[in-house]
């Protein structure tokens, strides 16, 4: 039994660590989109980071619930952008990745540990990789989106955003047309 749960520990702390590369290469492609202004996409991947943050937790009560202890560590380095070529395709191709790979890990844990006996450590991959997928499809759309409408689809993000910090610093001048 007790060899079990270490293994279970073991599977759920490789959880932990994905999610934690994931966490933080997410924040790091937020600031770049942020930074460009490409405030559809800077937003999407904050929020899919914060979703992230929420699946450590999860994994880590469950670490907790089995006695164990959770080692937050990142599973790779993060992967850099190159400061000559900003290519929202790779970029969504990296997420993208991210996702299918933690789906895959994910299933394989389930399997494993319900080979186990661990039905609770079980339950919780299969709905993180629920979760996941739907991660998954997001950037599979937005890579979608990029190809269907080209630089415009980012443009009109930048658009939106110099439209919206134009009507907020109208707004607090109290000058207007």
């Amino acid at each position: 039994m007790v060899q079990q749960r270490e293994k279970s520990i073991e599977l759920l702390n490789k959880g932990v660590a994905l999610e934690i590369e994931t966490v933080l290469q997410y924040i790091y492609f937020y600031l770049h989109f942020e930074d460009k202004g490409y405030d559809h996409l800077a937003r999407l991947f904050k929020q899919i980071a914060i979703k992230e943050m929420d699946h450590i937790e999860r994994l880590g009560e469950r670490i907790m619930f089995l006695n164990g202890d959770v080692v937050m560590k990142a599973a790779k380095p993060i992967t850099y952008l190159d400061s000559n070529d900003f290519d929202v395709n790779k970029i969504l191709k990296v997420a993208f990745d991210l996702e299918v790979g933690t789906v895959n890990a994910y299933n394989q844990w389930a399997c494993e540990t319900g080979a186990l006996g661990d039905s609770g450590t079980k339950r919780l991959f299969e709905q993180l990789v629920e979760m996941e997928e739907e991660h998954q499809d997001t950037f599979d759309t937005e890579g979608d989106n990029l190809k269907t409408f080209g630089i415009n689809y980012l443009a009109l993000q930048s658009i939106q955003r110099a439209s919206s910090e134009a009507k907020e610093e109208e707004g607090s001048t109290g000058f207007s047309d």
